[in-house]
């Protein structure tokens, strides 16, 4: 067995190694996942309840018309 052919049956064995790895890993973590995704699923549901209502503002207590225009901003050739 040449030196070459080593060599890929190690890099092979290691992607094997890594690959089983990740999907043990990942089954093992799917329930957990899911739990947290309903918590939060359940913490913006109440977010959606607890909205605050606001209220009109009283007559006379807002800040009239602007007097000035911002200025636009134009490209001027140099």
């Amino acid at each position: 067995m040449g030196t070459e052919m080593g060599i890929a049956l190690v890099f092979a064995a290691a992607f094997v190694w890594m690959a089983t790895t990740l999907v043990i890993l990942s089954a093992i973590d799917r329930p957990e996942r899911k739990a947290r995704r309903q918590e939060r699923r359940e913490i913006r549901a109440d977010d959606r309840r607890r909205r605050i209502e606001y209220r009109p503002v009283a007559p006379g207590t807002r800040p009239g018309p602007r007097s000035r225009h911002p200025r636009t901003r134009r490209l001027r050739p140099h």
